[in-house]
């Protein structure tokens, strides 16, 4: 069960990681809208005349290339989530597009034949499907390769192909699924949209979120799906941000909520704790909440200063969450509307003016009575229960350590236990978002010296860790290293061989192979793999030494003699060969990545004990050393087993 929720919580992290890429177009768009309606409003009367043709067309044509953005949210959608979600490779965003369009048009067509009034609109939600769809597709078919009569259409080229057809699968059970649910979900976002208590739910909610970086998660109904606004050229806009830069003067009192937040009440909670901190470290201090205040007002980020408080105190956390509920219960009294594209910060609340209203309430009522709160609370409850906040530790060794940033990276590796201790690696706006082999080699203490502002250990080997703004620099910094580092293993040291992975699967210990043989290294050393994907490749530059009438193990000897036995599942000599296919000769020279058989998952699992497959070094006597470099999950290609000759 723990290892389940582990899974979906690594899973919901990537998928609010996958948001962040097409999220990170909106501001350009609201840029574009808001200078587009500058220039119009600028050039027209208080009768509505035109003064100056020229400049309002100029106008005209920003705001609807801006608008344009807004108006395709869910193709951006899907396009940003596929490369997300697929490590940044294109064609995942490309095979995005064409199943978005294919899946759109199917639908429309099952509406029609079905006799549907309404018009389906599977909004952003679908982008989002066919984005992870696509995604999926792309790791699992990218590597694929076909009958040398259709080769043009093997490994990236295939994926566009097989994300249509399974599109087209899609399009035709949402025609029938979809109707329903989109009723559901329009008569809910109606409803919270009409709410008083509505905006005060969505504050609430994406602060109590933060800490575990669900929030990216929380938030997107609200601002790209719920509510529905017609433009003058009649395109059906929906969600609180493209309704809000279309002109929709209902839209905006979601986004308010958050104003007073991050504009007033977290800067006050930096005065309180900067006031609070021992006189010796007040000038350190001062330097860190001076700049997560400014980070939080000017670009709206708050995670430096809330992950200051967050888990030394979560009374101060409970109270943020029902300030923040507090907040948009005041901007919804006061009739506030106001928008953002990223987030509330000064910068949004300047490109959205052009659509707002009461926001003098935000500054002279609602905003003061925030900052107020905040600050009383924090001072007080700081001093009276002795909240240990930066500057109140009972020790210095949480003092952060100034290092270069090229320094800070090589630094961040090691209080991660390595490159060979990291699984998966990848980052947000604010945080590293991560998954390691040992949670006890990662040195928590040390990173906090580091400059991470909070730590989460969600288990199962998950972490979060607090960098703010420069998680993202960081996070390609480490992987260079981690680059650098994989690539010296392979070539630092003549007397070493680097073997790769044959297989795609799982890599699991010797120990748990279902035979005695192997089980007890009786044949050699060496490591096993729960294939999940039927082909084997060779592991290294060598010449085929041995391979059986059954096609079911080779042999393979290195050029500097290290002997390879690879054995496809357990007691598959019974299957005679049935469900392997063989593309080399005994004798044949081989290069790493050249593919050796091809076999049958399926048939393997019917036929016979198992289709683990061990990978055994046979002369294990004339070998030094051998290291496991990865465990979990593998794929073809990648580094298995360092031999040390």
């Amino acid at each position: 069960m723990s290892n389940n929720k582990n899974k979906i919580f690594a899973t919901l992290q990537q998928i609010g990681k996958s948001l962040m890429m097409p999220v990170s177009v909106l501001p350009a768009a609201g840029l574009l809208v808001a200078l587009g309606r500058l220039l119009q409003n600028f050039t027209e009367n208080a009768s509505g005349e035109i003064t100056n043709q020229f400049v309002h067309g100029f106008g005209q044509v920003i705001f609807s290339g801006g608008l344009a953005i807004f108006e395709q949210l869910p193709v951006v959608f899907a396009i940003g989530v596929a490369i997300g979600f697929a490590s940044g490779e294109g064609v995942a965003g490309l095979a995005a597009v064409v199943g978005y369009f294919t899946m759109t048009n199917v639908i429309n067509v099952v509406a029609d034949l079905r006799g549907l009034e309404m018009a389906i609109n599977t909004g952003v939600f679908g982008g989002i499907v066919i984005g992870l769809l696509s995604a999926r597709l792309y790791k699992k078919y990218f590597q694929t390769k076909l009958h040398p009569v259709l080769g043009f259409f093997s490994g990236k080229r295939l994926v566009p192909i097989i994300t249509a057809a399974a599109s087209l699968v899609v399009g035709i059970l949402f025609g029938f699924i979809w109707p329903p649910i989109q009723d559901q979900i329009n008569a809910f976002g109606t409803s919270i949209m009409n709410s008083s208590l509505g905006p005060a739910f969505y504050a609430a909610g994406k602060r109590l979120l933060i800490p575990v970086g669900l929030h990216h998660v929380y938030y997107p109904p609200f601002l790209y799906e719920f509510g529905e606004f017609v433009t003058k050229s009649g395109q059906v806009l929906h969600g609180e941000t493209a309704r809000y830069f279309a002109g929709d003067p209902t839209a905006g009192r979601f986004m308010a909520s958050e104003f007073p937040i991050m504009l007033f009440g977290l800067p006050a909670a930096t005065l309180a704790m900067y006031l609070r901190a021992n006189s010796k470290k007040k000038k350190a201090v001062a330097g860190i909440m001076l700049s997560a205040a400014l980070t939080s007002i000017i670009t709206g980020i708050t995670e430096p200063i809330e992950f200051s408080f967050i888990f030394v105190a979560p009374i101060l956390y409970v109270f943020h969450v029902l300030a923040a509920f507090l907040s948009g219960l005041l901007t919804s009294y006061f009739d506030i509307h106001l928008g953002y594209t990223f987030s509330a910060s000064l910068i949004d609340y300047v490109v959205g003016f052009f659509n707002q209203k009461n926001s003098i309430y935000l500054f002279t009522i609602v905003g003061p009575a925030i900052f107020a709160l905040y600050f009383v609370v924090f001072y007080w409850l700081i001093k009276i229960l002795d909240i240990k906040t930066p500057g109140r530790e009972d020790n210095d060794s949480e003092e952060t350590i100034e290092v270069s940033s090229s320094e800070k990276a090589i630094e961040v590796l090691k209080a991660l236990g390595g490159a060979n201790n990291i699984e998966n690696l990848d980052a947000c706006i604010t945080r590293l978002r991560l998954s390691v082999q040992d949670s006890s080699l990662v040195n928590k203490d040390r990173l906090k010296q580091l400059g991470s502002a909070g730590i989460l250990d969600a288990g199962g080997g998950n972490f979060q860790i607090i960098f703010g703004t420069e998680s993202e620099q960081l996070k390609e910094e480490i992987k260079k290293l981690m680059l650098t580092q994989s690539t010296a293993n392979n070539t630092v040291d003549n007397n070493s061989t680097i073997i790769k992975s044959p297989l795609t699967g799982e890599v699991i210990e010797m120990s748990q192979v279902p035979d005695e043989t192997f089980a007890q290294k009786l044949i050699g050393d060496g490591i096993a793999i729960n294939p999940s994907e039927g082909v084997v490749y060779s592991p290294v530059d060598g010449k085929i030494a041995q391979i059986f009438n059954t096609k079911h193990a080779i042999g393979i000897v290195t050029d500097n003699g290290i002997e390879i036995l690879i054995h496809i599942g357990i007691d598959t000599v019974k299957m005679n060969g049935e469900g392997f296919k063989s593309f080399i000769s005994q004798g044949d020279t081989v290069k790493c990545g050249d593919k050796l058989i091809e076999f049958d998952i399926d048939l393997i699992k019917k036929k016979a004990k198992s289709v683990i497959t061990p990978i055994v070094i046979t002369n294990t006597a004339e070998i030094k050393g051998l290291n496991v470099i990865k465990k979990g999950k593998i794929k073809s290609g990648e580094d298995l087993l360092k031999i040390q000759k």
